[in-house]
């Protein structure tokens, strides 16, 4: 993708990348898609399941003008504490996956330290 992003073309990037590697996207912030839940505090952009691990996905869009705010804080400190309740991937973190324009992509753990919020293994960010 090229040119100006905006939420949906993140979010739109998002479930393209899980349906590319067959994680199936239950709900999204999207057209043609269910809402997803709250989840702690905030509603996430898309929730999405690998069915054959049954590793649960969240997925969150974020413009670089975002990277500062305190909902996206409060949404880097919640996210990737969320385990799986149950099924083969029961007890493990669930995967977070962070999706930001490429100009902001190495500014995600500089972020993550600013806001004092400890790195964890189960974060992705991915650039487009």
């Amino acid at each position: 993708m090229t040119g100006r992003q905006t939420h949906d073309t993140l979010v739109k990037g998002l479930i393209d990348i899980f349906t590319q590697n067959s994680i199936h996207v239950y709900l999204a912030n999207y057209r043609g898609f269910k809402k997803p839940m709250e989840i702690k505090r905030h509603t996430p952009d898309v929730i999405a399941v690998n069915q054959q691990s049954g590793m649960g996905y969240i997925g969150e869009a974020k413009l670089c003008s975002e990277l500062t705010d305190q909902i996206t804080r409060e949404q880097f400190e919640d996210y990737p504490k969320n385990i799986m309740n149950n099924g083969k991937s029961a007890g493990q973190l669930m995967q977070f996956y962070i999706i930001v324009p490429k100009e902001c992509y190495s500014k995600i753990q500089e972020t993550f330290r600013r806001f004092e919020i400890p790195w964890k293994e189960n974060i992705r960010v991915i650039g487009i």
